[in-house]
C-alpha cells in the first residue's frame, strides 16, 4: 500500500517513538519494513493520516492497532518536512513520543511480535542502537529520516525531564514507587549517573513541598537495610 504516491499531492504520515526503560536502560521499539521503500530496514512504526482524521487521531489509532495497552503517554514531538525524506513522493511526518512502562509493554508485545526493542545511546559521537546481542544500528541504518527523528526525540525527552513530570510516565506504578526507581529512570534517560543525595533533595523540593508528591503508608524492603519509603504522584501532567 502507498508504494506509489502522486507527485503533485502532499501526503501526511505519523511516526511513533515508543520508549520504555528495560534493565535500567532506555529502549526504543522498531520493526523491519516488509515492503519498499527501504524493504528489510528497521523503522519507526508509522501510518498515513486518513482524510477524515487528525494527526493525533491517526497516532492513537496506530498505537491501538499495534499494542493492546490501556494507557500510554503520547505527545507530539515535531513535524519533519524535508522535501526528499520519502522517495515515493512529497510526504511530511508528524512524529509522536510515546512512553509505556516496560512490564505493560512486554505484556502487550507477546512472544511473536514483529516489533523489537533496541537500547538507545546518544552521546557526542551520535546515535547508537543495540539489541543487546550482535545487532547495532546508527542513524543511517534506519529507514527514511527516522534516525533524525529518534535523535530529536531523545533530546526532547532529556530536555523536558528536569522541568516536567514526563519521567514519571516510565514508572510501573505511579501510586507506589521508591525514589531510587525514579532516579534509575532519570539516569537511563540522561545517560549518566546522578548523585543520590542531590537527586532526592531536588525531587522532594520540587514535588513533595509543592504537594504533588506524597508518602504512602507502604514501604519497600530490599536487603538488610531500612525499608524504602514509597511515594505517590498526586497528579501527572506533561
Amino acid at each position: 500500500m502507498h508504494s506509489d504516491l502522486r507527485s503533485d499531492q502532499l501526503h501526511v504520515t505519523v511516526d511513533l517513538l515508543i520508549m520504555t526503560i528495560r534493565d535500567d536502560r532506555l529502549h526504543l521499539l522498531l520493526s523491519r519494513r516488509v515492503s519498499p521503500p527501504y524493504e528489510g530496514q528497521w523503522a519507526l512504526p508509522g501510518s498515513f493520516v486518513g482524510m477524515n482524521e487528525a494527526a493525533e487521531e491517526a497516532a492513537e489509532r496506530l498505537l491501538k492497532e499495534m499494542l493492546p495497552v490501556s494507557e500510554a503517554f503520547l505527545e507530539q514531538l515535531y513535524t519533519f518536512t524535508r522535501a526528499d525524506r520519502d522517495p515515493r513522493g512529497r510526504v511530511i511526518s508528524v512524529a509522536y513520543l510515546v512512553i509505556i512502562p516496560f512490564r505493560r509493554l512486554a505484556a502487550a508485545l507477546g512472544e511473536h511480535s514483529p516489533f523489537h526493542l533496541f537500547e538507545v545511546q546518544l552521546d557526542a559521537c551520535g546515535l547508537n542502537l543495540s539489541d543487546g546481542a550482535e545487532q547495532r544500528l546508527g542513524p543511517a541504518d534506519l529507514a527514511f529520516d527516522h534516525g533524525s527523528i529518534v535523535e530529536t526525540g531523545i533530546r526532547r525527552l532529556r530536555g523536558k525531564i528536569d522541568y516536567t513530570e514526563i519521567g514519571f510516565h516510565f514508572l510501573e506504578d505511579p501510586d507506589a514507587f521508591a525514589l531510587s526507581e525514579l532516579q534509575t529512570i532519570y539516569e537511563a534517560v540522561l545517560g549518566n549517573a546522578l548523585d543520590t543525595s542531590n537527586f532526592r533533595r531536588s525531587i522532594l523540593n520540587r514535588y513533595e513541598k509543592t504537594g504533588r508528591l506524597e508518602q504512602t503508608s507502604q514501604a519497600e524492603k530490599h536487603g538488610r537495610g531500612r525499608p524504602a519509603v514509597l511515594y505517590r504522584l498526586k497528579s501527572r501532567s506533561c
